[in-house]
């Protein structure tokens, strides 16, 4: 029995390294009485192109360690099942395929040939799952172009090495997407997946590796994703502009390890569930701080809902505290407004910190006592009986000169003598002290009414 009949049987046929004509394989594939279990050949090598573009059928394709020196063409086709696993060939052109399930490229090595990508699923529909883990593509610009590629089911690049963008603009996942031990490597960009949407959870751990270097090009770029359950990010990307997740939808948790970005990273508009993990609030307020390329509030203001719905309301105002020095230091305020967040800042830690004034108030009061017993002294001051002020007199007098509204010493026996210069300087300084201990009493009442009505 021939090979060619084996095959039409539906037997798996292993031919050990020997060759077939491809064009046989595609007369098979289409013919009326193959198999229901369709074509499945192992270690062949496929002379010719295997031209399988257009093709209708509802047979499955098993190809597994096959070689060829053509790309293998699927464009537009239609089959049950395709598993190229192992395959050795220059590319996979399957832009627009449709398969009722599955297609695998496991360990397979693809190095694009005169091509600008090793893979092209453009805008292919799998109903089951796509498997490229362990597989080795380089492209000129891409090693997967899958642009509005959907998917069913799993999307597997686990140990992917790829040497080319891996693009999965506006694609459609049904289930996980598993980047776990994946070294993607491209000078503009390792992933991109702008517009992507996965159902279930994104997994760049494992010792996941990305690597770009030309700048304003982005290293892992999911801009405006939707992600229906977890974002791991627990590898490390490395670039000018190393993660941009900028108007990211995370379903549930984010994870992401503070040492994952080896660069800039782009926040702004993230948003998820809960309090994120891997990384301690030290280190996020670091990386929002120090590795964003510009200030925005909104990462600082997500961050601190997060705690917030957890109940930690200490880490909710150091949040705070931390977004208004860095709107001082990056953001964009005039040169009034910049001098007001710096005094807001040094006295009510802008408003999350109202204790501060407490203290000001304190050093206020200690200055006017400083300054009417060891300036003044009993020399420079009078006393309405005979003999000097005594030291509590002296204390009594300072206080009463520069509480607000308080006035502890309400019969002022002792007075500043002011036939002198000293003495009227010394009077001049308690009213300053008087200006500025009412301006920090007001501080803190507004810094506190403000805090009460804030975490209320």
């Amino acid at each position: 029995m021939g090979v060619e009949q084996r095959l039409g049987d539906g037997e798996f046929v292993d031919l050990k390294g020997e060759s077939i004509t491809a064009s046989s394989i595609r007369d098979l594939l289409i013919a009326d009485d193959l198999d229901p279990r369709g074509i499945r050949l192992r270690d062949a090598r496929l002379d010719g192109v295997l031209d399988l573009a257009d093709v209708q059928s509802k047979r499955p394709l098993v190809l597994v360690d096959c070689r060829t020196d053509s790309p293998v063409l699927l464009d537009r086709a239609s089959l049950s099942s395709v598993d190229l696993s192992g395959l050795v060939a220059p590319a996979v052109s399957a832009a627009w395929l449709r398969l009722d399930h599955y297609l695998l490229l496991r360990n397979a090595r693809l190095d694009g040939g005169e091509h600008d990508w090793a893979v092209d699923l453009a805008e292919a529909h799998l109903g089951g799952h796509l498997g490229l883990s362990g597989a080795h593509l380089t492209g000129a610009q891409y090693a997967l172009h899958a642009p509005r590629l959907r998917v069913g089911g799993e999307v597997f690049l686990t140990d992917l090495r790829a040497r080319g963008v891996v693009r999965l603009d506006g694609a459609r996942i049904g289930g996980n997407l598993r980047c776990g031990g994946a070294d993607l490597a491209h000078d503009e960009g390792a992933l991109l997946a702008v517009d992507l949407q996965v159902e279930q959870n994104v997994f760049l751990d494992g010792g996941f590796r990305a690597t770009s270097t030309a700048p304003p090009h982005r290293t892992v770029r999911m801009r405006g994703s939707r992600i229906g359950g977890q974002l791991v990010l627990d590898g490390r990307a490395s670039g000018p502009i190393a993660l941009d997740l900028k108007h990211v939808r995370v379903g549930m948790e984010l994870l992401l390890r503070a040492d994952f970005a080896d660069g800039r990273v782009s926040l702004d508009g993230l948003t998820y569930v809960g309090v994120p993990r891997r990384a301690s609030l030290d280190d996020w307020l670091e990386l929002l701080a120090t590795r964003t390329q510009r200030y925005a509030s909104q990462p600082y203001l997500q961050l601190a809902a997060a705690h917030q719905a957890a109940g930690n309301e200490r880490d909710v105002r150091r949040i705070r505290v931390a977004q208004q020095k860095d709107l001082l230091r990056r953001g964009r305020l005039t040169r009034w407004g910049r001098l007001w967040h710096r005094v807001t800042g040094a006295t009510v830690g802008y408003g999350y910190r109202p204790a501060i004034a407490l203290l000001w108030l304190a050093a206020t009061l200690a200055t006017a006592v400083v300054l009417v017993t060891a300036v003044a002294g009993p020399a420079g001051l009078t006393r309405a009986a005979t003999g000097p002020c005594s030291a509590v007199e002296q204390i009594g007098l300072a206080l009463n000169a520069a509480t607000p509204l308080v006035k502890p010493d309400t019969q002022q026996r002792c007075q500043v003598l002011t036939t002198t210069g000293l003495g009227q300087f010394v009077v001049v300084a308690t009213w300053l002290l008087q200006a500025l201990a009412w301006a920090f009493a007001t501080l803190f009442v507004a810094g506190f009414t403000g805090l009460v009505r804030k975490t209320t």
